[in-house]
């Protein structure tokens, strides 16, 4: 049993020191924002695409074949229940936006990566990749048009650096394309930083929210609800249907049970939206997950 809580206190030791950076002046939220877009923009394509590289083959892709489509079927059935939810709420606008990608796109590359990568080694990876490639087809068409003005469907937002990183890791990767070991080498130094950086930009989120006297938001219970409690029961219904190793149900539940992506807090500053809801919606639930998820993952077996 301890091993499964083992990556999640390595990942709370990080947002302990991110927090503590923050305190010391070292990392302020100005920088949290600067170091966010090198992670958006740099770190985390390289990490994508150099895992999806050396892990997905043909015999990945046949086992795996239901995370995809997962990924994108129940960011669909969480955006029609946000919307539905944020009307009960009462929400317009900016907030109304705001509210929605956080119920709908959650962190399905910065905290299951190590996770997985502790409990079921590296070749289990691959899963997570191939969730966030269905679940980001429907982010960058759609979800960040919240963010964003323009028409709520936009294809070509799906020619971001993010999406062409996986794309192209398939690609050369099932295509037997071998790749000089110098360039292959240097972005894995690239992408290796990500998660160590996306845990200090929760740390210091973390410790903003200490530190300011931000108001507590009743929709950060219905962002729970949604990434906490519907996201999770979506992937019980579907294993009650369909018929998947343990191991791999072990991680579709994990990945269904992620909080919101921590970006999304500081992406919501560059767009004027609405920062204190955002804020919040990531910090409370990826907080909370550390709690919960272990404990679900142990029940899981």
């Amino acid at each position: 049993m301890l091993q499964i809580f083992e990556p999640f206190i390595m990942l709370i030791l990080l947002i302990v020191l991110g927090g503590t950076l923050y305190f010391l002046g070292l990392m302020d939220l100005d920088f949290s924002r600067k170091l966010s877009r090198l992670v958006v923009r740099v770190t985390f394509p390289a990490m994508l695409f150099t895992s999806v590289y050396k892990n997905v083959d043909w015999g990945a892709l046949q086992r795996g074949w239901i995370f995809p489509l997962v990924g994108l079927g129940t960011s669909i059935i969480l955006a029609f229940t946000a919307h539905y939810s944020a009307r009960r709420l009462g929400l317009k606008g900016k907030t109304f936006g705001t509210y929605q990608i956080l119920c709908t796109n959650g962190n399905n590359i910065f905290l299951p990566v190590p996770i997985i990568l502790a409990l079921y080694g590296p070749q289990y990876l691959v899963y997570a990749f191939l969730f966030e490639l269905g679940a980001g087809l429907f982010y960058w068409s759609y979800g960040v048009s919240h963010f964003r003005p323009g028409p709520r469907f936009n294809l070509k937002r799906l020619l971001n650096l993010n999406m062409l990183s996986l794309i192209l890791g398939l690609v050369v990767g099932l295509g037997g394309i071998k790749l000089p070991q110098f360039l292959l080498g240097g972005l894995e130094i690239v992408g290796n930083v990500t998660i160590g950086l996306a845990m200090l930009i929760i740390g210091a989120l973390a410790a903003y929210l200490g530190k300011t006297s931000l108001r507590w938001r009743r929709e950060v219970w219905g962002v729970m609800a949604h990434r906490l409690l519907l996201s999770p029961l979506v992937g019980v219904i579907l294993l009650s249907l369909v018929d998947l190793p343990r191991d791999l149900q072990s991680i579709l539940m994990l990945m269904l049970a992620m909080p919101p992506l921590v970006t999304t807090a500081l992406v919501a500053v560059n767009y004027d939206a609405d920062e204190e809801l955002a804020t919040l919606g990531v910090v409370v639930p990826t907080l909370l997950t550390f709690v919960v998820v272990p404990v679900v993952l142990w029940w899981w077996g």
